[in-house]
């Protein structure tokens, strides 16, 4: 029999100072509450009040023509990021890596309530999002009841279920810069099924140079380790190289050495260690191949 969820209190805040007041009052028993598509699962017992932040205005995708950068407001459900045209824009191509991460979380009716920022601010091994968004160079916004500050997506994660935030503090936006011309992203999970939580996740980003060479690169590990890590060892055997198959399985071979997974029900840490280098080898080959296509 599953246990009872009854939170004593629930306030639907009208805006984001009402909202981060009301977390800083009510402090560690209160839980704000969007898609709820993991709060209603996990059932905190020491949630005494939920904040229902949905009627805030940070459901959207916009787009920078200048800078060709783009925001994410932290209540875009997954289903609007997979459904977005803003990705069959060329000019915001190598953006279009997020709709197909959005593409492979959960089934539609959970990607039709499920938030960018619950997946990232539930702050589980195993996310999708994150990887993919540190490997894009991802700021997080955090807006509190006086403040607010901007938070590079790779510093955010402190732990398992851990980060940054303080507790009157709301994650409001998810800022992505321009990328490169020449820049390909790939990201590569392993699951049980497609839908399933990754048991190994990895995220690659490629940028040449004109002559073809490689001017930078992202390498970012997710569900073999407490947090998402940059694999920086694998990262530097490319930067500045010409990549062929060669540089491409000693920097996988690297990444899995900087993987620190555990064995559980799952998987043993072994069995991930050497996925981990599959799916590292896998993400470079297809982000090269963007990369190239320009």
């Amino acid at each position: 029999m599953s246990r009872l969820f009854r939170p004593s209190e629930y306030h639907r805040p009208g805006n984001l100072k009402e909202a981060t007041s009301l977390l800083a009052r009510y402090g560690e028993k209160a839980r704000p509450i969007a898609g709820g598509t993991d709060l209603l699962v996990e059932k905190p017992s020491s949630v005494e009040c939920l904040v229902d932040i949905t009627s805030l205005p940070l459901a959207y995708i916009r787009e920078d023509l200048h800078t060709l950068a783009i925001n994410i407001g932290a209540l875009t459900t997954i289903r609007r990021i997979e459904t977005s045209t803003l990705f069959a824009d060329s000019r915001f191509r190598v953006f279009g890596i997020l709709a197909e991460v959005a593409k492979r979380i959960g089934y539609v009716t959970t990607r039709n309530l499920a938030t960018i920022g619950g997946n990232i601010c539930n702050a589980v091994p195993s996310a999708d999002f994150p990887p993919v968004l540190i490997a894009l160079d991802a700021k997080a916004r955090l807006v509190g009841p006086n403040n607010e500050r901007t938070v590079p997506l790779e510093e955010f994660f402190i732990d398992a279920r851990k980060t940054v935030m303080k507790g009157d503090e709301l994650l409001t936006e998810i800022q992505l810069p321009g990328q490169p011309r020449l820049a390909g992203v790939a990201s590569a999970k392993l699951g049980r099924l497609h839908v399933d939580i990754a048991l190994v996740n990895v995220a690659a980003r490629v940028a040449l140079r004109p002559e073809g060479g490689c001017e930078d690169t992202r390498i970012v590990l997710g569900a073999v380790a407490p947090t998402p890590i940059r694999a920086e060892r694998a990262e530097d055997l490319l930067k500045g190289k010409n990549i062929d198959e060669a540089i491409i399985e000693k920097a996988s071979q690297a990444a899995s050495e900087e993987a620190k997974p555990i064995s559980d029900v799952r998987a043993s840490a072994e069995y991930r260690r050497m996925m981990c280098k599959v799916l590292t080898a896998r993400a470079l080959k297809q982000a090269l191949e963007r990369a190239r296509r320009g």
